[in-house]
């Protein structure tokens, strides 16, 4: 298994943060949430991954969902914009749930979980075999035998009953 490390720069200091980075996305479409056959993991989770320097955490979910789908998405905010972007600070799209995991990682990873809508139109559901082995889309019935981690379980259930745009809910 690789390790991952991040660490933080602060003038002449750099320290191990201790933990991993990583960021998921929901996409609920016709009362369906979209998941992955995570190949490492061998369970159903949602598409997500790693930070790569110089991203945010929205990018994140955004990247490793196409990479993981081939879906081009946007991540949605879960909290109102309180002050417009100016100068010195853009507002970025708030996660809708973040935890601290540690089955699966030698490292303990905090996980931030998007919401995500597909933008661009038309888009093939492609699943990257080097990381998850399907990609499937699953209604709320079909989560109670899932072979999956009871979080995944949980998120998935919020995300059905509470995802931004009504009109898509469960």
């Amino acid at each position: 298994m690789v390790r991952r490390s991040i660490l933080i720069q602060d003038d002449e200091v750099t320290k191990d943060t201790g933990f991993v980075l990583i960021c998921s996305g929901y996409l609920v479409e016709q009362g369906r949430v979209l998941l992955v056959h995570h190949n490492r993991f061998g369970k159903w989770v949602p598409p997500g991954g790693h930070i790569e320097p110089g991203e945010t955490f929205a990018e994140i979910a955004v990247r490793e969902f196409k990479e993981e789908t081939g879906l081009l998405v946007e991540a949605l905010s879960a909290q109102p914009v309180i002050h417009p972007p100016d100068g010195n600070a853009t507002p970025e799209p708030a996660p809708f749930y973040v935890d601290l995991e540690r089955e699966g990682f030698r490292i303990p990873a905090i996980v931030q979980f998007f919401y995500v809508r597909r933008i661009g139109g038309e888009q093939e559901l492609q699943a990257q075999l080097e990381e998850v082995a399907d990609a499937r889309w699953f209604t709320l019935g079909d989560l109670d035998d899932l072979p999956t981690f009871e979080q995944v379980r949980s998120l998935a259930r919020f995300a059905l009953r509470n995802y931004p745009i009504e009109s898509e809910r469960a």
